[in-house]
Formats: C-alpha cells, sequence, structure tokens
C-alpha cells in the first residue's frame, strides 16, 4: 500500500498553519526538501512493514490509508519543528538544507525515524486495531447478519430527514423557511418537523428502507464536515443517500408517475389509484436502474467547497443536479456554509478524502443563486440569509468552474 501524492498533507501545509505571513512561493524549495524527507520516512516504514506478511481482509486498507495520511501529517510537524528550530524561514538555503537532510547523515536520521515509527506507530496499530478488525471482518462475510426491516404505521413521510434539518440547518431548534409567491420570496420560522414532508407518499416499508438508509448516511456527512477520509462502506452509504434524496423526492416522484402512466393505462390499470405508487416502488428492484444514477456519483471527483457566510441554502428538492455526459452531478448543501459538490470527470481510483476549497464571495454568491433557482417551491437557510437577486448561470458552467477552482488550489 503506497500514499498517493494528490492525497499530499506535507510540509507545504504545516508552513501555511505556523507562519501564515509567509509567501508560499518563496519557501516552495524548501517545503519540497522536507516533503522528500517524509517521503523517505515512510517508504522505509512501509518496507518494514511489508516484511512483516499479515494479511488484511481489504476493508481495513481504508482505516489503514488513513492512519498512513494522519502520520503523514505528524511526521511533516516534526520534520518542520526540527529543522527550523528557531531560524528565519528566509535564511535557510535549499541547497544546503537538501545536502543536510538528504545526505549520508540525513539518510541515517531517516531510517532511525522509520524504524521508530514502524515499531512504536504502525505495528502496534497492526496487532491492536487492524488484525481484530480484519479477523472480525472476515467473520461477518462468512456468517453475515439479515437486516430486518422496523415496518409501521406512517402518515408523515419525511423526503428530507428530520435528523439532517435538526443537527445542519436549525438555528435553537427553529428552521427558517422560504417560500416563493407572487411577490416574491417570504419566510417564516418553523418547528423541526414543520417542513420537508408529505402525506402517505411511499409504503411503509418504503418508509423504513429509506429509514435504514438515512442512518447509514449519518456518520459519513459528519466526517465530510470534519474534513476525514471515507472508507468504502462509507462511501457507499454516502452515494445510496444521495440518490435517495433524487429519487423519494416529491417532484420526481411526481415526474416519474407522469412518465410511467401511459404504460400503466396500456396494461389496464389506468383505474387503480394505487398503481403509480406501486409502479414507482418497483424502480427499487430494478438494479440497473439504480447504477445508471449511482455510478456517476460515485466515480465523480469530489468536492467540499466552504463559504465564509451562511450563503447556503438547502432546497425542497436537496440539491441542484446537472446533466453531464456520463450521467447526474449535483451540489449538495450540508450546511449553510458547506457544499458537497461532485465534478465533472471521473475518479479512479477514488481518493480518500473530497478536495476541499474556500468559495470566495463570488463563488459563495453563484452557489446561493443556482442552489435558490434549484428549488421547487421552498428552501431553508440560515437565519442571516437575504435571498439573492438575478439569474443563475448553467448548472453545467458553474460545476466547470468549481472544479476550475478545485484543479487551481490543487495546484498552489
Amino acid at each position: 500500500m503506497r500514499r498517493s501524492s494528490k492525497e499530499s498533507l506535507g510540509c507545504d501545509t504545516v508552513i501555511r498553519k505556523r507562519f501564515p505571513e509567509v509567501e508560499h512561493r518563496s519557501i516552495k524549495a524548501l517545503t519540497a526538501v522536507w516533503d522528500d524527507v517524509v517521503d523517505r520516512i515512510i517508504s522505509e516504514m512501509m518496507t518494514l512493514a511489508e516484511a512483516d506478511h499479515v494479511e488484511l481482509h481489504i476493508n481495513i486498507r481504508e482505516d489503514m490509508v488513513m492512519e498512513l495520511v494522519s502520520l503523514q501529517f505528524w511526521l511533516a510537524e516534526h520534520v518542520v519543528e526540527k529543522r527550523v528550530a528557531g531560524r528565519d524561514l528566509s535564511s535557510i538555503d535549499p541547497e544546503q538544507e537538501k545536502e543536510e537532510c538528504l545526505g549520508s547523515e540525513g539518510a541515517g536520521a531517516i531510517g532511525g525515524t522509520a524504524r521508530m515509527v514502524h515499531e512504536h506507530i504502525w505495528s502496534k496499530h497492526m496487532q491492536e486495531r487492524w488484525k481484530p478488525k480484519s479477523a472480525k471482518a472476515f467473520e461477518r462475510e462468512a456468517n453475515p447478519k439479515l437486516t430486518k426491516l422496523a415496518i409501521k404505521p406512517v402518515n408523515k413521510n419525511h423526503f428530507i430527514p428530520r435528523w439532517f434539518i435538526r443537527d445542519h440547518w436549525a438555528t435553537d431548534s427553529k428552521i427558517l423557511r422560504w417560500r416563493r409567491t407572487s411577490g416574491g420570496w417570504t419566510s417564516s420560522q418553523r418547528g423541526l418537523g414543520e417542513w420537508g414532508y408529505r402525506h402517505r407518499m411511499y409504503s411503509d416499508r418504503f418508509e423504513a428502507y429509506f429509514g435504514l438508509v438515512e442512518g447509514d448516511a449519518k456518520r459519513p456527512i459528519e466526517m465530510l464536515l470534519e474534513t476525514r477520509p471515507l472508507n468504502i462502506p462509507q462511501r457507499e452509504a454516502l452515494v445510496g443517500f444521495l440518490v435517495i434524496q433524487f429519487l423519494r423526492n416529491p417532484y420526481t416522484i411526481a415526474a416519474i408517475q407522469r412518465g410511467l402512466a401511459p404504460v400503466i393505462a396500456e396494461l389496464g390499470h389506468g383505474d387503480d389509484p394505487e398503481m403509480p405508487r406501486k409502479a414507482y416502488e418497483s424502480l427499487y428492484r430494478n438494479n440497473e436502474f439504480y447504477h445508471r444514477i449511482a455510478a456517476p456519483v460515485m466515480w465523480s471527483p469530489w468536492a467540499i467547497v466552504r463559504a465564509e457566510r451562511p450563503v447556503f441554502v438547502l432546497p425542497d428538492t436537496f440539491a441542484m443536479r446537472a446533466s453531464v455526459r456520463d450521467g447526474m452531478r449535483l451540489i449538495a448543501p450540508l450546511t449553510p456554509t458547506v457544499c458537497f459538490v461532485t465534478l465533472p470527470g471521473v475518479e479512479r481510483p477514488k481518493g480518500i478524502v473530497p478536495r476541499n476549497v474556500r468559495a470566495d464571495e463570488e463563488l459563495g454568491y453563484r452557489i446561493s443563486l443556482a442552489l435558490t433557482q434549484a428549488v421547487a417551491h421552498e428552501f431553508l437557510s440560515h437565519p442571516d440569509f437575504s435571498p439573492l437577486e438575478g439569474d443563475a448561470e448553467s448548472p453545467n458552467d458553474l460545476l466547470t468552474d468549481i472544479a476550475g477552482v478545485v484543479d487551481a488550489r490543487a495546484e498552489d
């Protein structure tokens, strides 16, 4: 298992945190030397680890990658602290630093650090965490536990989860709802359970199923907000949640049922009031249909866009969606200051953490306007929000520009 360079959390990041006043380009050559030191420590440590010949379940890989990223950042902090040692950064000559860090004396220090890290950190995690978790994963695979749906009568179907609204969009247990009227947007305060639902949209069995999907996605969403890596099951749970948010939305359901109406009538069931719902629910048994929606979301590059002010809104359609050549893309507001974005293109292998970018005032305004105009009738906002004026650009153009910002930040 090797570390991907594009997932680097290296010495440049440490310098930015410790010396925010320093011009990045002026110390680029210096941080490159120190990153090389960290790379060599990691490489030698992994060589030692590979000699242990431990067979692990594939699901443990993500946990190990997360630890590797944390270890990389810890080593970067250690290297920067040791090499700066009170010196002015502008006084350190990169060529001399390269000789001291990567020459024969530096190579000895790198080897010693790699052995220390392997013995006291990596091997310890292997014995105390990864081997036991791997054994449990193999056992679960051999003896899978069946999940039972807790089906109960439900009158109100919340197509946007109450916990999602409560945790990320409420202030003092209240929400601010905006509604489109002939005179423009008007707002009113509401209780947590007074928005994002319809009566009897789908069967009680499907309500129970959606509850399982919501529960699986709660922790992955929290981890996105904390900029923590997701493992494979967590990414799958997140994508499943996003797909369900699209499919169980009342406006999507209405559009699907309109499309199915001629087929239902042709089959002689046009007078059956239950048939549109049954036909809609049958789609969830169509794996090809789900894959066609979910795969582009899963394998697109992911980004987290953060705004300084609470300018993002939660539409009653949940997200802004766009269609590109290979399928759906979306901008999903997680909080009034954070959006999850699936970008154009394909990302294989999948990065362990989405790219994180700060939106300047203009980009935040454009995303907010796009979310507002993705609304069918209503949206939620932070109490300090005021509706924006103007016409939103094409969703595809906005996603392309966000991708450009992400790429520029990666090259910086």
